[in-house]
Parts: structure tokens; sequence; C-alpha cells
């Protein structure tokens, strides 16, 4: 078979029953591998190799979440440093994803925030201080609408990303005005779920002589890939158009059922 990208038939886009957010089972699901602490240790090994390592970790959220898609029911996919490469090569896809976002937003930002704080400065006397303090909350304004919307569009373009492996599948952006449109609350709410149970558990982390905030991380950005995957699978359920996968290949670090054949 072709490694082409393709359509897949996989549990989750048939799924048709109403689906809610299970914001506590984004972090209760690490623990039901019976080498869960092992698997997060490994995993936050990453967070201290600079740019490539966390390319790396990026590759192996989205294999979660591709894991998850294809089996529902089966627990999370072990991190295995033996698909360093894999990892390395699929995390490449949201990591630039993310860049080519940033690359077009911040130049807009500092175009838009120059014009009116220019015009301001044109004002003379007294009438400049007022000038000013309107730029401010302009720019301000801006920057706070600026960072939600892109914050709404950065989530699904790197699932994208992740699950497509495929510049040309990556920027459909009719695609992620669907999803943003269907599932903009869902990604509100579990952003401010992630900013609120972070601090705790970075808080328990550094509590372990500090050591244990590299876990901390791996774990706060596995409950990231979770939810992602149910705001995915949600959105597929409310009819949802399904990203393109890759032909699932014999090194898919995901432990496999077995059955007994008669």
């Amino acid at each position: 078979m072709s490694t082409d990208i393709e359509s897949k038939s996989i549990p989750s886009t048939t799924r048709t029953e109403p689906r809610k957010t299970e914001y506590l089972r984004s972090y209760l699901h690490v623990f039901e591998r019976e080498d869960w602490f092992l698997n997060l240790a490994l995993s936050s090994v990453c967070f201290l190799i600079p740019v490539i390592g966390h390319i790396v970790f990026m590759g192996y959220q989205y294999q979660v979440v591709e894991g998850f898609l294809r089996r529902p029911n089966e627990k999370i996919s072990k991190f295995d440093f033996n698909q360093f490469a894999q990892m390395l090569s699929r995390g490449v896809y949201p990591f630039v994803a993310s860049l080519v976002l940033q690359f077009l937003v911040v130049p807009l930002f500092f175009i838009i925030a120059f014009v009116p704080i220019t015009i301001s400065l044109m004002f003379d006397g007294e009438e400049q201080a007022p000038a000013m303090i309107l730029a401010t909350i302009f720019v301000v304004f801006v920057a706070i609408v600026g960072s939600f919307v892109v914050h709404l569009i950065i989530g699904p373009l790197m699932l994208r990303a992740g699950l497509s492996q495929s510049f040309s599948a990556t920027f459909n952006f009719r695609w992620i005005r669907s999803f943003v449109r269907m599932m903009w609350f869902e990604e509100i709410m579990s952003t401010l779920f992630l900013i609120i149970s972070s601090i705790f558990v970075s808080i328990i982390g550094m509590l372990m002589c500090f050591v244990g905030i590299y876990p901390a991380a791996a774990l706060m950005s596995l409950a990231m890939s979770h939810l992602t995957y149910q705001q995915y699978a949600i959105f597929l359920a409310n009819g949802g158009e399904p990203i393109p996968l890759k032909e699932e290949t014999p090194c898919y670090p995901v432990d496999q059922p077995h059955y007994n054949h008669t």
C-alpha cells in the first residue's frame, strides 16, 4: 500500500454519539499505564535537549493523539527512544506550521502598533499625552484580541500538521475555519483548565527538589494532547471533516492488542 496521505476509517471518525470534554481525564489517562512513571521520566528528557528535544516531544504528542484516534480504548502510547527519528520527523510539521503562523502574525502586529503610536507622536503639547494613552490602549486591545485569535487558529493548525504529516494538507484554512467555528468554546475552556491546573502541577514539580518540574512539564503537555484529541473527537462526532492520515507503519509505538486465533 502507498504511504501517501489518505483518509482512513478509524473509530473516532464514525462516532456519532454526543461527547463532552473530560477535563480531569486529560491528566488521569497518563497514569493508566503500569509503567507511567518511567514513561513520564523518559519523555521528560526531551525538555533537557534544546529545540530538537521539544520537536521530538511534539512528535510524540501527535503520535499519542493518533493512537487514541485509531484505538480509542487503548492506553496512551509508550514513549520509546528507538522511535526518536520518527518522532522528530513528525514533530517538524507542527513546529514549522507554528513558526509560519508566528512569522505572519508578528510583523502584522508591529505594523498595526506602529501606525497609532506614530500618529500620536505627531500631536504637539498637551494633546500628545492623551493621544499616546489612546494609542497605548488601542495597541493593548489589539494584542489581546490578536493573541486570542492566534490561539484559536494555532491549535487546529498544529493538529492538522501533526496528524497529516504533510505541509500541503496542513494549510487548509477552510478546514481550520470550520474547526474554530465549531470548537471555539471547547478550545477556550480547555486552555483555561490547563492554565489553572498547570499552576498546581508546577508547584508539585518544584517541591520535588525542582527535578520534578520536567516530568510535570511532560504531564501538562500530555494533558494538552488528550484535550486536543477530545476536541477533535467532538468535532468529528458533530460532522466535522476528518484529517487524512498516513498509513500506519509497523514501527508505530503503541502497545498492540493481542488476539487469540482459533
